[in-house]
């Protein structure tokens, strides 16, 4: 892959531009593994993100059900 396709990918994934930068010059100077280790680091730090906002999609879903209880 080439290192400008990789920082448009991360761009458009919304990778901040400075990990994008980072990423890119490693990828640039062939340092793979490292560029791979940092990219499964930010795809770790975005699940963490996921699995927080899926909790509070989950409480506000039995605010939901709970609300409905008392208008039925």
């Amino acid at each position: 892959m080439q290192a400008e396709t990789a920082r448009q990918c991360m761009t458009d994934i919304g990778l901040s531009r400075e990990n994008a930068d980072y990423v890119t010059a490693l990828l640039n100077a062939g340092r793979r593994d490292e560029a791979w280790k940092k990219l499964r680091v930010i795809r770790c730090e975005m699940m963490d993100e996921l699995h927080n906002c899926q909790r509070k999609v989950d409480q506000l879903d039995w605010l939901i059900r709970e609300t409905e209880k008392g208008t039925k």
